[in-house]
C-alpha cells in the first residue's frame, strides 16, 4: 500500500467518524423530541480503499407504527365518547343524590300519597304540586343538556373533518417534498419525522392503513379500503350535518354504517356513533319517559274533557301521539294547578278540569293519580327499555343505561390506553434513542477518529522521515 493510498484511507475515515458523531450528538440532543427517529450512517467501502457515510437512515419498523396508530385510534374514540357525555352524566346523576328522575319521582310519589291521605290540607297540596314541578323541570333540564351534548358533538364532527382535511394536505405536502429529496440525506430524515408525527395525530380522528411506493411516498387509506392521500393527492372527507353521514368522493364512510368503507376507530367514529346512534336512543327514552306520565295523569284526571291536558301537559296543551320527539323538553305542568298562572294546587286533589273546588275531604282524584304513576305505564318499545313498566322501574333503567354509556366510554379508555402506552413504548425501543447506547457510540468513534488521526499522524512522520533522506 503507497503512502498516497494510506492517506486517503484515514482521511475517509476521519470524514466518516465526523458523520457519524454529529449524527450521535443529535439522537442525545433529540431524546425526548416527539416524533424524533434515531438516525445512523451506514458505511459503505470506496474503491481504491477507504470508508464513506452511504446516507442517513432512521430506525423505523412499518408494522410497530401501525399498531401503535391502531391504539391511538381505539383510545381516542372511547375518550371522546366519555368526554361528550361527562356533563350530561352530572346533569342526569346518580341514584340517592336527591337530584335525579329517580328521586323527583319518588318525591312525587310520596306527594301524591299524602295528598290522598289528607286532600284537605293547603300544604299538602303545595308540596305535591312543588315535586311535580320538580320532576317535569328536572325531565326538561336533562333533556336540554343531552341536546347541548347533541349540539357541541355536532360542532365538534365539523370541527374534526375540518382538520383531518387539513392533515391531509400537510401529508401530501410532505410526500411531494420527501419525494423531491436525492437521496437519504438528514433533510429527508426530518421530513420523515414530520410526516410520522403528523400521522399519529391523524390516527387520533381514524384509523387508518399507511403503505409506501419506492419514492418514499406514503398512501393513506381508511381501513374499509376509502383511499385519503394517493399519488400526492388529497381525498378530503365530505360531511352531511343533516344526515350526520361522511363520505370520501362520494364512498359513504359513516362509522357504524353497514356496507361503509370508513373508520371504526377515532375520534370521529366516537362522535359520529354518539349522532347516529346513542344520542337518538337517550332523546327516545326521555321523550317516551314524558310521553307515559302526561298519558298516564290524562287517563287518571276523571274531570277532562276529551282533549283537556292532564297536570303534565306538552307545552300546556294535551298529548298529542304525532308530536313525541322533543317532548321531554317540552313537558310542564299545567297552568290550572298553578297559582301564579291564574290555578290552584286544589286541582291536584279536584282534577285539572275541575271549574271550582270541591269537598275538602274528596280522596278519588289524589288517589288515581297516585296508582296511575305507581302502577305500569306503557313506553315505546323503539327506546330499547322494554314497552311496559313502573314509571319508577322505567327511570331506573334509564339512569343505568345512559350513566353506563359514559362510564363504559370511559373504562375502555382507560384499559385500552393500557395497550396504546405498551405499544408506544415497544416503538420507542426500535425508533427512539437510547442514551446509554449512544454514549457508547461516542466512546467507539472517538477510538475510531483517534485511530485515524494516528495513522495521518505516522503517514506525516514518515513523509518527514523520507524527504529528511533525500535532502
Amino acid at each position: 500500500m503507497s503512502i498516497t493510498s494510506a492517506f486517503a484511507m484515514a482521511r475517509s475515515g476521519l470524514a466518516a467518524t465526523e458523520s457519524r458523531a454529529g449524527l450521535t450528538s443529535g439522537n442525545i440532543a433529540n431524546a425526548t423530541t416527539e416524533g424524533y427517529a434515531k438516525r445512523s450512517a451506514p458505511l459503505t467501502s470506496q474503491g481504491g480503499g477507504g470508508v464513506a457515510v452511504s446516507g442517513i437512515q432512521r430506525a423505523t419498523e412499518a408494522r410497530l407504527e401501525q399498531a401503535h396508530r391502531i391504539e391511538i385510534s381505539r383510545v381516542a374514540g372511547q375518550q371522546a365518547t366519555a368526554a361528550a357525555l361527562e356533563s350530561y352524566a352530572a346533569t342526569l346523576g346518580g341514584i340517592g343524590e336527591g337530584s335525579n328522575l329517580s328521586d323527583r319521582l319518588s318525591k312525587l310519589q310520596v306527594g301524591l300519597d299524602a295528598l290522598a291521605a289528607n286532600p284537605a290540607e293547603p300544604a299538602i297540596q303545595q308540596d305535591a304540586l312543588r315535586a311535580a314541578t320538580g320532576f317535569a323541570t328536572g325531565l326538561a333540564d336533562t333533556a336540554e343538556a343531552l341536546e347541548r351534548v347533541r349540539e357541541q358533538t355536532a360542532s365538534a364532527v365539523v370541527s374534526d373533518v375540518a382538520t383531518v382535511n387539513e392533515t391531509l394536505r400537510e401529508v401530501v405536502e410532505l410526500n411531494t417534498r420527501i419525494s423531491a429529496e436525492p437521496g437519504a440525506t438528514p433533510r429527508r430524515a426530518g421530513l420523515e419525522d414530520s410526516l410520522s408525527k403528523t400521522l399519529d395525530g391523524l390516527a387520533e380522528m381514524l384509523d387508518l392503513r399507511v403503505s409506501r411506493d419506492e419514492r418514499g411516498r406514503i398512501s393513506v387509506a381508511m381501513p374499509g379500503g376509502a383511499m385519503l392521500v394517493e399519488n400526492d393527492a388529497a381525498h378530503e372527507l365530505e360531511y352531511d350535518v343533516t344526515e350526520a353521514s361522511l363520505s370520501v368522493n362520494g364512498v359513504d364512510v359513516t362509522p357504524g354504517v353497514a356496507g361503509a368503507r370508513g373508520s371504526q376507530e377515532g375520534r370521529l367514529a366516537g362522535r359520529l356513533e354518539l349522532l347516529g346512534d346513542a344520542l337518538p336512543r337517550m332523546q327516545a327514552q326521555l321523550d317516551t319517559l314524558a310521553g307515559a306520565v302526561i298519558q298516564g295523569f290524562e287517563a287518571a284526571d276523571a274531570s277532562l274533557a276529551p282533549g283537556q291536558p292532564g297536570l303534565f301537559t306538552d307545552g300546556k296543551n294535551a298529548f298529542d301521539p304525532e308530536q313525541v320527539e322533543g317532548l321531554a323538553r317540552r313537558i310542564a305542568i299545567n297552568p290550572a294547578a298553578r297559582e301564579d298562572q291564574g290555578g290552584g294546587a286544589w286541582r291536584l286533589r279536584d282534577g285539572m278540569g275541575a271549574a271550582a273546588p270541591g269537598p275538602t275531604g274528596y280522596t278519588g282524584q289524589a288517589d288515581a293519580f297516585s296508582q296511575a304513576l305507581a302502577g305500569e305505564m306503557s313506553f315505546d318499545a323503539k327506546a330499547g327499555l322494554g314497552a311496559s313498566a313502573t314509571a319508577s322501574d322505567f327511570v331506573g333503567s334509564l339512569l343505568s343505561e345512559q350513566q353506563a354509556l359514559r362510564n363504559d366510554a370511559r373504562d375502555r379508555a382507560e384499559s385500552l390506553g393500557a395497550g396504546r402506552d405498551a405499544a408506544a413504548r415497544t416503538r420507542a425501543a426500535v425508533q427512539g434513542v437510547n442514551i446509554d447506547e449512544e454514549l457508547q457510540q461516542l466512546m467507539l468513534i472517538e477510538q475510531s477518529y483517534a485511530a485515524n488521526a494516528t495513522v495521518m499522524r505516522t503517514l506525516d512522520e514518515m513523509m518527514d522521515t523520507l524527504l529528511a533522506a533525500v535532502r
